[in-house]
């Protein structure tokens, strides 16, 4: 057992790096409780945050291929939607269930309050539902996210080849806002193509 030291999670979280340790509930935990960094007085909007294909894209540069990776003017866009909204994000991406992924989050600065439940086997509505029910004190919420897997939820929905655009980051803080009711996905036959996709090939992001 270690320490709970800085020094100690960061060997263990070293280990699950290298592939020689399973992640640890421990050290998602204890890592979480530093990656608060947004307002937790602004939980009565909240948005629902996946990363890849939101907070990168296929035209970000990554020429070493690491696996957790941000466009910073993407993570910029975000950012001044958060305080435009006067909102906060829980994290809803699968960079939640590794501690090298919410390691990467906080290398890269990205703000979040909280993550969403992990639910195998279940899909990601039921994991933000089940968030919003010990929540009762929300108002308002959207989900930012590339994949279409969400039905009923208000989605805004960018492509993977752009990431989050100047036109979907104004139609969240407008429906956060209250100042309309239409979320923004993509079209119909987009949408069944990209479903088709993610049966095949399992959700990244």
């Amino acid at each position: 057992m270690g320490d709970g030291s800085s020094a100690d999670l960061s060997g263990r979280l070293a280990k699950v790096r290298s592939g020689s340790s399973k992640p640890d509930r421990a050290i998602l935990g204890k890592w979480l409780i530093d990656f608060r960094l947004h307002d937790p007085m602004a939980a009565e909007r909240i948005i629902f945050l996946d990363i890849d294909g939101v907070l990168n894209c296929r035209r970000t540069p990554n020429p070493r291929k690491f696996p957790y990776i941000v466009d910073l003017p993407l993570l910029e866009r975000f950012r001044a939607a958060m305080d435009r909204a006067e909102a906060a994000a829980v994290l809803a991406s699968t960079w939640r269930y590794d501690p090298v992924g919410l390691f990467s989050a906080r290398h890269w600065g990205i703000p979040f309050i909280d993550v969403t439940p992990d639910m195998p086997e279940r899909p990601r509505r039921d994991e933000i539902l089940s968030w919003l029910k010990d929540h009762p004190e929300v108002r308002r919420f959207a989900v930012l996210d590339d994949d279409d897997e969400l039905d009923a939820l208000p989605l805004f929905q960018p492509s993977g080849s752009t990431g989050l655009t100047d036109a979907i980051a104004d139609g969240l803080v407008a429906y956060l806002r209250g100042e309309t009711d239409r979320d923004m996905r993509r079209n119909g036959l987009l949408r069944g193509l990209q479903n088709i996709a993610s049966a095949l090939r399992g959700h990244k992001g």
